[in-house]
């Protein structure tokens, strides 16, 4: 793929991105609370499963054209945006998740993943914001 393509195209990426964060952070995690706690495994592991399949390809296009861009001479702040979301996702949301499937219906843990889960959706729409603003400006 080409450079300029991709610098087209990420702006797109980031945004469905913030917006895939925003309906989790509003609609997806505050359900989970509301879910029947003896089902609450089986849901999460659908869940979980079928969510992978829409932010897996765009994560990796993410972090692979946020990369691109600053070893060719952009500024390394999407990078560094694409990489602080990453790394909170890994310390914060990927352990709480591993949690639920295990233990099943956790309050605590799923009130955790959603207040966490705020600082996740603020660098997507930062990025998506910062991305928009060098494309289009």
């Amino acid at each position: 793929m080409q450079i300029s393509l991709l610098f087209k195209l990420l702006p797109s990426i980031d945004l469905a991105m913030a917006a895939v964060a925003w309906l989790i952070y509003f609609c997806t995690y505050p359900d989970f609370a509301r879910w029947r706690s003896e089902n609450f495994r089986e849901h999460h592991q659908s869940y979980t499963s079928r969510v992978g399949w829409v932010v897996g390809p765009l994560l990796l296009l993410q972090i692979v054209g946020h990369f691109l861009l600053w070893r060719n001479g952009a500024a390394v702040t999407g990078f560094v945006l694409v990489v602080l979301t990453w790394v909170f996702t890994a310390i914060c949301s990927i352990p709480a998740h591993r949690r639920l499937q295990q233990e099943g219906y956790n309050l605590e843990v799923i009130n955790h993943l959603t207040r966490t889960h705020i600082v996740r959706t603020l660098l997507w729409s930062g990025l998506a914001i910062y991305s928009l603003r060098n494309t289009v400006g």
